[in-house]
């Protein structure tokens, strides 16, 4: 049989777990329904549970009750909420002898206060629920919560998370001590918190809402990897771009909220970067991914209720991490193709798993792959081989530097790389050459400034140095980063190199120029013969046909295997039969074709739709060099067709746009009723 303290704890994890955001609240009627239910699921006695009910709410009462003291020779009036905030002061060290006068005069001086729970986030204790043994036995409980500390406010909710899975209750690797002192030169200005909604929110993993809040809180830093998950102590995770994942984790967090609760998420967080860049800082949540997680989230809210009612309830969401997945109770092996994030739903036919694929607007890539990827089992012609690509950038490059040493020299001598107008000039180069990712950007800064500070220390020693291909492979430059101490890496060596032309460029160096133009030009020509090759050989618009049916994700919505939300409209199945007639994947698929007239080559629909003979251009292909002038590679992008992204938009809106998201907005309803019971 289980001890009395233990019931008392499974009365308030069943309560947390129930309630939308984790934090139970005895002035909120539902949340008392909630208690109710939690502990009729426990199968604790009626008495029992009219007792815990009708002193919770009865605690709660005395609020304005008026407490008279005297202090100074003057008697003074407050009221009992105020002489908790006094007794919460007193316990932080903030103590006066007037605000001691009154905690005595009301009795708390020993006591937990009603404003301790609300400085512990809400959360109720053991002994918030009265004397819970003496209802159940005759016999007083007063001794076992002494004996015995009262619930950590994290347990409990993380108890709740645990009923999901034990990754939903795991912290970040690096405690939160230890990521401040780490972090203490990154720091940014203004403080964020999050509010307590997502902070304890038990429907999704407790590490996400931390990592979000140490982003929020910490200044872009190259130098130190701030770009990097595992910086904040998320490790074991395949992450990206990091400002892109975290905007699908706060899609992620914000559709399992309240309505109002979601606002105050989204408001203090822009407010928060509004004050971050006022202070001339920029964190790794940007202003346009925010913008995107709203819209997502609202049109994620507007498909739910379009697809199973208002008779739902999320009980937990989960990013696309194959343990959190399963834990949460679906196959991770017949996840969509490009799905972000799951969730799942409780509906009246049972449980369901929908799986969300997240663009941050219309104006996004449908396929993101590469040249060698679509034409695998092409035998391309040698000069549009990727590698021999990579070798004439690489050669192209020797020679400039070969032929140019004494200027890369002098240059290297003479420049200040601490000097802010140099900086400010090499972000912008950066900017280029990543195609305006700052975070790449800035790395390839730290890069060019830890070359040439190398450089100058070692020209010292040695004023006829060689500054070529060998040299920044080194292990004095971009070698001293592997085992051997030696690197050949293409990218590691040609970045720093053509950062450094670049910037002679600028300076107005003309060999440098004319290198820089001749990179360009040749990254730029190799993506048009590619296209023209489309256009004329039949075998290669077939494997660019055959990568479209394999890989473009239309194929898996119509599958119904995800849903693909671009900023506020949905791309559904539903969508899709809206668009082109049928939602039958293997209908569309047999209906599309290559067309090499457009420039660029465009991904189209051509058949009957609604009885009528129609072309419907999807996405037009685009070739681009991935990593300007360094990187030896290109993409292969798939864009959204403006075309096809309005009848997207139109066929959205008829469908999903007179969907009202409920004011909770998402929960199980009574009968009869509009007031929510689950979410």
């Amino acid at each position: 049989m289980k001890h009395i303290s233990e019931i008392i704890e499974d009365i308030l994890v069943e309560w947390a777990y129930r309630v939308h955001d984790g934090m139970p609240n005895p002035k909120n009627a539902q949340h008392i329904h909630e208690l109710r239910e939690s502990m009729e699921e426990l199968n604790l006695p009626n008495n029992v549970i009219y007792q815990v009910i009708h002193n919770l709410i009865n605690e709660q009462d005395d609020e304005d009750k008026k407490v008279t003291f005297k202090h100074d020779g003057e008697t003074r009036t407050i009221t009992m909420k105020t002489a908790r905030q006094y007794a919460s002061d007193i316990q932080q060290g903030k103590g006066t002898d007037e605000k001691e006068a009154a905690v005595k005069a009301a009795n708390l001086d020993s006591k937990d206060t009603k404003q301790d729970k609300e400085d512990d986030g809400g959360k109720l204790k053991p002994s918030d629920l009265g004397d819970t043994e003496k209802y159940m036995t005759g016999k007083s409980d007063d001794k076992d919560t002494k004996e015995k500390s009262d619930v950590n406010i994290e347990t409990s909710t993380d108890k709740a998370r645990a009923k999901i899975g034990k990754t939903y209750a795991e912290p970040l690797k690096t405690k939160r001590k230890d990521f401040n002192k780490k972090n203490e030169t990154n720091q940014t200005k203004n403080v964020y918190t999050l509010p307590d909604g997502i902070k304890n929110n038990p429907k999704i993993p407790k590490k996400y809402t931390q990592l979000l809040e140490r982003v929020l809180n910490t200044n872009r830093n190259a130098d130190d990897n701030t770009d990097k998950a595992d910086y904040y102590g998320l490790e074991g995770v395949g992450m990206g771009q990091l400002e892109s994942n975290v905007g699908e984790l706060m899609t992620m967090m914000t559709t399992t909220l309240r309505r109002k609760d979601r606002q105050e998420f989204f408001s203090g967080i822009e407010d928060h970067l509004a004050k971050v860049k006022y202070e001339g800082q920029t964190t790794h949540v940007s202003e346009k991914w925010v913008k995107a997680a709203k819209e997502n989230s609202s049109a994620i809210l507007r498909l739910f209720y379009d697809r199973y009612g208002q008779d739902y309830e999320i009980e937990a969401g989960a990013w696309d991490i194959e343990e959190e997945v399963r834990e949460m109770g679906y196959d991770y092996g017949e996840k969509g193709f490009s799905t972000d994030i799951f969730f799942k739903l409780k509906t009246k036919t049972g449980d369901v798993f929908p799986e969300i694929s997240l663009k941050q607007a219309l104006q996004a890539n449908l396929l993101n792959t590469t040249v060698s990827s679509v034409f695998k089992e092409l035998e391309l012609p040698m000069h549009l081989k990727q590698s021999t690509f990579a070798d004439n950038e690489m050669n192209n490059s020797e020679n400039y530097y070969q032929n140019n040493q004494t200027n890369v020299r002098e240059f290297i001598n003479n420049v200040d790389v601490t000097d802010k107008e140099f900086l400010k000039m090499a972000k912008e180069t950066g900017m280029v050459m990543s195609n305006n990712k700052p975070v790449q950007a800035d790395r390839i800064v730290s890069d060019l400034v830890s070359m040439i500070t190398n450089a100058q220390e070692d020209l010292l020693s040695n004023e006829d140095l060689v500054i070529d291909k060998n040299y920044v492979g080194s292990i004095r430059q971009a070698g001293s980063k592997t085992k051997s101490g030696v690197t050949k890496a293409h990218k590691d060596i040609l970045k720093p190199m053509f950062m450094l032309a670049r910037i002679m460029d600028v300076q107005g160096d003309d060999t440098a120029s004319e290198f820089v133009k001749s990179q360009n030009e040749l990254g730029k020509d190799y993506a048009k013969s590619i296209l023209t090759e489309v256009n004329n050989n039949e075998e290669a618009k077939a494997s660019v046909l055959k990568s479209v049916q394999q890989k473009l994700p239309l194929k898996s919505v119509a599958n119904g295997e995800e849903d693909i939300v671009l900023g506020q409209y949905n791309l559904t199945k539903k969508t899709l039969k809206g668009i082109f007639g049928t939602g039958d994947w293997n209908e569309i698929k047999e209906n599309l074709e290559v067309d090499s007239e457009a420039n660029p080559p465009v991904i189209q629909y051509s058949g009957i739709v609604r009885n009528t003979e129609t072309k419907i251009p999807i996405a037009g292909i685009k070739v681009r060099e991935d990593g300007i002038g360094y990187k030896g590679a290109h993409k292969f992008d798939m864009l959204l067709e403006p075309s096809f992204a309005k009848r997207v938009k139109s066929t959205s809106d008829s469908l999903y746009g007179d969907q009202e998201e409920l004011p909770y907005p998402i929960g199980i309803t009574e009968p009869g009723t509009r007031e929510p019971v689950g979410n």
